[in-house]
């Protein structure tokens, strides 16, 4: 049914767009390397980013800036919310709930500054650093209260070195790595 040059041209025609894919999408990861070896934390820098597909599709070194910092800003609500599911749970430390208050509200505005450096990057990239590192110090005022309090939260501390690895990536990008 199928002639021989059919089946050729077939499979000549899928090997070339899996060639093209491959080869583009290799291409776009290079800046996703090239980004987090900028930073200091290069694992974890690779490990924010490749999950999600638009980090990959990146073009150019402001439009893979712009993603991380949403990425950024998204991730950080997240872990905002998981503090949120902890104070509501009935099994939570009673004595960790004003901490876990209190960081909530540090969470949600180093949200904010990832959201505000992603959309003021492409104009003026010092403001966006100046942001990025506003979240930054929402965080190390999460954790200076957390010590003042004398309490140990490990799912607290985990997300606050998670958001911090997102600084030094949001760090490179505003200082154009």
């Amino acid at each position: 049914m199928d002639s021989p040059s059919q089946k050729l041209m077939i499979s000549l025609v899928f090997c070339l767009a899996v060639f093209f894919s491959a080869s583009s999408a290799s291409a776009e990861s290079v800046l996703v390397r090239e980004l987090c070896r900028a930073t200091k934390v290069n694992p974890e820098c690779v490990a924010a980013l490749n999950p999600d597909p638009r980090a990959a599709k990146a073009t150019s070194h402001l439009s893979l800036g712009e993603i991380a910092l949403q990425i950024a800003a998204e991730n950080t609500t997240k872990r905002q919310e998981l503090l949120d599911q902890m104070l509501v749970d009935p099994n939570t430390t009673s004595s960790w709930k004003p901490v876990l208050k209190t960081c909530k509200a540090h969470f949600e505005t180093a949200a904010r500054q990832f959201s505000t450096a992603s959309r003021e990057l492409g104009l003026d990239a010092m403001s966006a650093n100046y942001d990025v590192w506003m979240a930054s110090d929402e965080i190390v005022a999460c954790l200076a209260f957390m010590r003042s309090s004398k309490q140990d939260i490990p799912p607290l501390v985990t997300s606050c070195n998670y958001v911090k690895t997102l600084v030094s990536i949001g760090d490179a990008i505003t200082n154009r790595w």
